[in-house]
C-alpha cells in the first residue's frame, strides 16, 4: 500500500484524502440525522411515560406508576447514550461551511515530497 502512495503524484494523493474526508463527514452527517431522529423518539415516549406516571398517581395505582417510571428511566438512559453518541460525532466531526472541504483530521495526512 505504501509503495502505491509513494508513485503517485502528490495531487493524486491530496484529491483521494480529501474525496474520503468528504465521504467521511457525509457519513457524519448522515448518522448525526438518524441519531437526532432517535433522539426526537425517545423525547417522545419519555413524554408519554411522564403523562401516563400522573394519569396512573391520579388513581393512586402506585404499581403502574412504579413501572412507567422504570420505563421512563430506561428511556432516559438510551437518551443519554444517543446524546453521547452525537456529541462524539460533533466533536470528531465539527460543522464545515458549505462548500468548504472539511480539514484533514492530524492523523490522516501523508508527507508526499
Amino acid at each position: 500500500m505504501a509503495s502505491l502512495i509513494l508513485n503517485r503524484p502528490a495531487a493524486r494523493v491530496e484529491c483521494s484524502v480529501k474525496a474520503a474526508d468528504t465521504a467521511d463527514y457525509r457519513q457524519a452527517e448522515y448518522f448525526l440525522g438518524l441519531l437526532a431522529q432517535n433522539r426526537g423518539h425517545i423525547d417522545h415516549r419519555i413524554g408519554d411515560y411522564r403523562k401516563a406516571i400522573a394519569a396512573a398517581e391520579a388513581v393512586r395505582d402506585s404499581e403502574a406508576a412504579i413501572g412507567l417510571r422504570r420505563m421512563a428511566r430506561i428511556e432516559e438512559q438510551d437518551r443519554h447514550t444517543v446524546d453521547v453518541l452525537i456529541a462524539n460525532l460533533r466533536r470528531r466531526f465539527p460543522l464545515a461551511v458549505p462548500g468548504e472541504v472539511p480539514p484533514v483530521p492530524r492523523r490522516a495526512r501523508l508527507a508526499v515530497r
